[in-house]
């Protein structure tokens, strides 16, 4: 899989067509890490003529991701081969405010169906991937009263005297 260099020269799409190409070509999955973990990813891929268009909805929606493409061969057709590309998204914040408000209520049948479930649970998951965040930084971090000084004055730079 190779990464494709950045096209900035498309035009702007509105969320209602991007939610169409979503239903054709977009999926709603998860990742499973160590100890149970669940990691939300969102995908849409296309053929590979079709770069211009997945470029201008990566960034009519905003998106930092890079989109790849890879070419292989199909397995059980040994004359086919696939040319496609596509666009990844796994980073929790991106989903959360960049995909979940885009697509909500825009999507419509079976993808609509699948994204509701997805989101559901993604908002169960972020809950325990706050718990443990908050778990962790609570035992790195010592109370204010312990680090500072009795003498200790704040000061801005370069307000002191030479």
């Amino acid at each position: 899989m190779s990464k494709i260099p950045n096209i900035t020269n498309v035009k702007n799409l509105s969320f209602d067509f991007i939610a169409g190409l979503i239903c054709e070509n977009g999926y709603f999955s998860w990742t499973y890490g160590n100890k149970n973990s669940k990691n939300a990813v969102f995908q849409i891929r296309m053929r590979h003529n079709d770069k211009k268009l997945l470029f201008a909805l990566k960034n009519s929606l905003g998106l930092k991701e890079s989109i790849y493409e890879y070419e292989y061969q199909d397995k059980t057709k040994t004359s086919i081969r696939r040319h496609q590309i596509v666009l990844l998204v796994r980073k929790r914040e991106v989903i959360k405010k960049i995909i979940i408000p885009a697509l909500d209520g825009r999507l419509y049948g079976l993808k609509e169906k699948q994204f509701n479930k997805w989101k559901k649970e993604f908002f169960k998951q972020e809950k325990k991937w706050q718990y443990h965040y908050v778990e962790k930084l609570s035992k790195s971090i010592q109370p204010v009263s312990k680090l500072t000084h009795e003498n200790f004055e704040p000061k801005m730079i370069g307000t002191e005297k030479l």
